[in-house]
C-alpha cells in the first residue's frame, strides 16, 4: 500500500498544463488556457481548475510492466506511451 502511495505521489508531482483537459497547446514550450484565455508555460505549476486529461496511462489495457510499454486493447498489440492522449481511442477502458 505505502508503494502505491508513493508512486501516486511522484506521478501526480510531474503533472504539468500539458496534462489538463483545459490546456491547447500553441507550440512546443507554451499554450493557452481554454478557460481563462491566459497563455501559460507548459512546466508552470498547475492551477486550482486544473482537470487531468485521460492519457493511456489510466486504461485497464495498459502495460507498464514491459519496456517499452504495451496497449493490449486495439486489434494489435501496440507499443505506447504513458502520456499519449486517449479521449478518443475506442479501445478506452477506465479502471
Amino acid at each position: 500500500m505505502e508503494n502505491s502511495l508513493q508512486i501516486k505521489v511522484l506521478t501526480m508531482s510531474k503533472l504539468n498544463h500539458t496534462h489538463c483537459n483545459h490546456f491547447c497547446p500553441i507550440d512546443g514550450t507554451k499554450g493557452q488556457c481554454q478557460l481563462s484565455g491566459n497563455i501559460i508555460m507548459n512546466n508552470d505549476p498547475r492551477c486550482r481548475n486544473f482537470s487531468e486529461r485521460l492519457c493511456c496511462r489510466h486504461c485497464y489495457h495498459f502495460c507498464d510492466a514491459t519496456v517499452p510499454a504495451l496497449c493490449s486493447g486495439l486489434t494489435k498489440l501496440s507499443i505506447v506511451d504513458a502520456d499519449t492522449h486517449a479521449e478518443q481511442c475506442n479501445a478506452f477502458k477506465p479502471y
